[in-house]
C-alpha cells in the first residue's frame, strides 16, 4: 500500500510517499517560497541523490501539480490509496477520518483558533481534490493524542457554558511529534513517563505517562502556551484586553497581532527564527531577551510535568531547534540538578542526530531524538484504510 504523507506550510508544500508494506520512504520533495518569482523544488526517489531546481510556483495548486508531474517519473498516482494530512484543530472533530464535507466545515468554524495553519490546510485539501479526485483523503488531528488528558488538565476557569456550548478547553496540539516521542522514548529507553520538548518556530511540551499524553502546553488554540516565532504564547487575558482598549484595536487587528507580530519576533524585533536570533543574541539585548525568555519558558513547563509526572524517566528535545541548538539545550537544563537533571556538556555540545546527553550521574535521562510525524500519520492513515 502507498499512501502520500502532505505536509503543507503557508509558504511551502512537502510531502512523502510511503510504501506501507516496510514504512520506506519511495518519494519526498519539498518546494519552498510558494508565491514568489522563483521557488526553490527539491526532490528525491528512494535513497538517490536528492536534485534541486528552481521554478515559478504562483501557489499551492502550482506546487501540488509540479510535484505530482516529478513523482510521475516512477510511480503512477492511481497507486496512491491515500492521500495523508496532519490536520490541527476541527470543531467536534479528532482522529484519524476522511476529511468530508462535514470534517472541512468544521475546519472552517475553528479556523478563527488556528488561523494560519486551517487556511493552508484547506488550500491545500482543495488542491488534492483536483489532483486526486478519486483518492480518499484523510487527516489525523493534531489534537487526538491528547484526548486522554484528565479533566483538571483541560480545563479553564470559565463558565461553565463557555465549556458546553462553544467547547472552551484545552486541546492540545503537535500530537503526531509526540506520540512518535513517546513510542520512540519507550522502544529506546524502556520510558513510561516521559516530557517531550518540541520547539522550533512552533513549539510546545508535553507530558506523557504509559504513552498517553496527560498535559500540554497548547490550549484550545496553537497560540498559547510558549512563545512562538511570531506567536504571542501564554498571556493574561486582562492585558489583551487592556491593550485593545487602549490602541482601540478591533478582534481581526488584535488577533493578526498575536500570529504575527509577537513571539520571538515580538520581543527581539529582529526575527522569529531561533537560528536568526542566537546569532544576534551577544551583540543584540533584544535577541538575547528573546532567547532567554523562551527558554524559560520550556524550563518552567519542564519543571511543572516533573510535579504532574512525579519525576520523569527521560526528557526528550525534538523539533528543529530542539534537535540542533546546544545552547538552547544549555539554556534550559541549567541550574536543575537538584532535580536529578545533569546535562553532559561534552555530549550536548556534539548535537547528536539522536542519542542521551545527560550526564552519568543524571537521575533522568535527556535524549535527542528527531520526531517523524509523517510516520504517524502514515500508519494511522493505513490503519483507517485497512
Amino acid at each position: 500500500m502507498k499512501i502520500l504523507i502532505a505536509n503543507p506550510g503557508s509558504t511551502s508544500y512537502k510531502c512523502k510517499l510511503f510504501d506501507m508494506t516496510d514504512e520506506t520512504i519511495l518519494f519526498q520533495a519539498a518546494v519552498e517560497r510558494i508565491g514568489d518569482q522563483e521557488s526553490p523544488v527539491s526532490w528525491q526517489f528512494g535513497r538517490s541523490d536528492k536534485k534541486k531546481k528552481t521554478l515559478t510556483i504562483p501557489d499551492y495548486i502550482t506546487a501540488v501539480n509540479q510535484i505530482s508531474n516529478i513523482l510521475q517519473q516512477k510511480y503512477s498516482m492511481n497507486e496512491i490509496a491515500a492521500v495523508g494530512f496532519k490536520t490541527v484543530h476541527a470543531k467536534d472533530v479528532t482522529g484519524c477520518v476522511e476529511l468530508t464535507k462535514d470534517v472541512l466545515d468544521g475546519m472552517k468554524a475553528y479556523t478563527p483558533l488556528v488561523p494560519v495553519h486551517n487556511t493552508v490546510y484547506l488550500t491545500a485539501i482543495e488542491a488534492f481534490e483536483n489532483v486526486l479526485p478519486n483518492t480518499p483523503r484523510i487527516g489525523l488531528f493534531e489534537t487526538h493524542f491528547h484526548q486522554h488528558m484528565p479533566a483538571e488538565a483541560a480545563m479553564y476557569g470559565v463558565p461553565y457554558d463557555w465549556i458546553e456550548k462553544h467547547g472552551v478547553r484545552k486541546y492540545g496540539f503537535h500530537g503526531a511529534s509526540h506520540r512518535y516521542i513517546a513510542e520512540r522514548a519507550k522502544s529506546v529507553y524502556d520510558a513510561d513517563k516521559i516530557i517531550s520538548c518540541h520547539l522550533g518556530g512552533s513549539a510546545s511540551v508535553c507530558a506523557i505517562r504509559d504513552g498517553k499524553s496527560i498535559d500540554t502546553s497548547m490550549g484550545m488554540s496553537a497560540q498559547c502556551g510558549l512563545i512562538n516565532a511570531k506567536r504571542v504564547g501564554d498571556l493574561d487575558s486582562f492585558a489583551l484586553l487592556y491593550i485593545m482598549e487602549k490602541e482601540k484595536l478591533s478582534v481581526e487587528q488584535m488577533r493578526d497581532c498575536l500570529i504575527s507580530r509577537a513571539g520571538l519576533l515580538g520581543l527581539s524585533g529582529l526575527s522569529g527564527d531561533l537560528r536568526d536570533i542566537q546569532e544576534a543574541m551577544d551583540q543584540n539585548p533584544k535577541a538575547e531577551l528573546a532567547f532567554k525568555t523562551f527558554a524559560y519558558g520550556v524550563k518552567r513547563y519542564i519543571g511543572e510535568y516533573l510535579a504532574v509526572l512525579n519525576s520523569a524517566d527521560v526528557i526528550v528535545f525534538t523539533g528543529g531547534a530542539g534537535q540542533h541548538s546546544s545552547r538552547l539545550r544549555r539554556e534550559i537544563l541549567k541550574n536543575m540538578n537538584h532535580l536529578g537533571i545533569v546535562l553532559d556538556q561534552d555530549k550536548n555540545q556534539s548535537n547528536p542526530e539522536e542519542g542521551l546527553i545527560s550526564a552519568d550521574i543524571s537521575k533522568i535521562k535527556i535524549a535527542v531524538i528527531p520526531t517523524n510525524e509523517e510516520l504517524i500519520v502514515a500508519r494511522e492513515v493505513a490503519r483507517r484504510l485497512a
